[in-house]
């Protein structure tokens, strides 16, 4: 399958490897594609590098991997007409950086990332997925004390199974669909629970599981 990933930093590099290792082409948009020359050297054949556009076109299903702050402007650059009817993988975190570290949540019930993203691109089939992790985890997600959870939101039920696939071919055991697309909140309100524990104890790797008697 062709894997188009809009984010040319670490999100979009270690999604992109974990589709390319479970034998995807991957091509990633990016405003300046020299930011890729050292990722291109030792991804293989089947990655390549481009404009947002590009990108967007050439995916059978798009990441959106971008900081959130300029998101809606990389859909805007990448064309509408290319997301449609296909399965837009929101990784985006809504955060304000205004006041420093660590960032506000620009994000509620109604006006979370994931549903804007859904607003602006109403012929796609989002689904929120990767948000709540380390990008050095994404792929491969064993930790010394357990192997964590991924926990994912979207309207589309075929959308999700879609994306549990491709997690439990990058290693995850456990995906958790939590609901319709408006339970991005609650996603993207638990990446801040993440965010706050790696500021305070200047700690990067962590993550969180389920746990059920």
């Amino acid at each position: 399958m062709k894997i188009g990933i809009l984010g040319s930093g670490n999100v979009g590099q270690q999604l992109a490897n974990g589709f390319l290792k479970t034998g995807h082409e991957v091509k990633i948009g990016t405003r300046d594609s020299s930011k890729l020359n050292d990722w291109l050297k030792d991804a293989g054949a089947n990655a390549i590098a481009g404009s947002f556009a590009e990108a967007a076109g050439f995916g059978d299903i798009i990441i959106l991997a971008t900081s959130w702050a300029g998101t809606e402007n990389a859909v805007a650059l990448a064309g509408k007409d290319n997301f449609k009817n296909k399965i837009v993988v929101d990784v985006t975190n809504p955060l304000d950086f205004s006041q420093g570290t660590p960032p506000k949540l620009d994000s509620s019930f109604g006006k979370s990332a994931g549903e804007r993203i859904q607003s602006w691109l109403p012929d796609s089939k989002v689904v929120k997925a990767f948000n709540t992790i380390s990008a050095f985890i994404m792929v491969n997600p064993k930790l010394e004390e357990g192997n964590p959870d991924l926990v994912i939101a979207g309207n589309d039920s075929v959308a999700k199974k879609t994306v549990i696939d491709f997690a439990r071919s990058f290693g995850w055991q456990n995906v958790i669909d939590i609901g319709d697309i408006s339970q991005s909140y609650l996603l993207e309100a638990f990446a801040m629970l993440w965010i706050v524990f790696g500021f305070k104890n200047n700690h990067w790797t962590h993550a969180f599981k389920l746990l059920m008697k």
